[in-house]
């Protein structure tokens, strides 16, 4: 698989998307990257074409790709997201991964080596819940056919809404926490904040 190219839609703003361009968009990088504008845009594209993997910014639009990967995950369950982060905000990776992405990669560390390796072993993890044919066009439709109809528990509904809500929570607590100085009592309130929303997202994740 090493040689394999594989075909990767981004989701982020222009700014990133030109720093992923430039890192990973190269002839020898076995990675051809097709930038989408908007999360209807992404589903449309899932739906209709054969992708491998998708990236996603998770700073992009005020910290919303972290609530777009548990959008994503919730319809494709073992399709390959990697998120792109930046170590400015501490934590931000462990967020991603808990909101359902595959993996996390720092901008600063993206290479295409590294990129490719991360996309190989979420495809991999993926083999167990979907076939992959040997051409390595991969689609994981969102529904299984045709006549086939998808429902959710209650309890899956919840963990979707208590997800959602925890990543917004989380990130927008780390943002305040980079506009406040000091020890005052408002950066004590956002650090029981965080501390209120691990624990919350250790106990949903037992609820999967």
């Amino acid at each position: 698989m090493q040689d394999a190219v594989f075909q990767i839609l981004f989701l982020g703003e222009h700014s990133s998307w030109q720093k992923v361009s430039k890192l990973l968009a190269k002839p020898d990088a076995h990675l051809q990257f097709h930038p989408v504008d908007s999360l209807a845009d992404l589903f449309q594209a899932l739906a209709l074409g054969r992708w491998q993997a998708l990236a996603v910014d998770v700073h992009a639009w005020n910290f919303q790709g972290l609530h777009y990967v548990e959008k994503v995950r919730s319809e494709y369950p073992a399709f390959p997201i990697i998120a792109l982060f930046s170590r400015a905000i501490p934590e931000l990776d462990t967020k991603a991964v808990t909101c359902g992405a595959s993996s996390s990669i720092a901008f600063d560390e993206l290479t295409p080596a590294g990129f490719h390796t991360a996309v190989s072993v979420a495809l991999e993890e993926a083999k167990s819940q979907f076939f992959l044919d040997e051409e390595l066009q991969t689609h994981f439709p969102r529904n299984e056919g045709v006549a086939t109809t998808r429902t959710f528990s209650k309890n899956q509904v919840i963990t979707h809404a208590l997800h959602n809500l925890l990543c917004v929570i989380s990130a927008n607590a780390d943002l305040l926490s980079d506009t406040l100085n000091g020890n005052g009592p408002d950066n004590h309130s956002l650090s029981e904040i965080k501390k209120a929303t691990r624990s919350a997202a250790t106990l949903v994740r037992h609820l999967k």
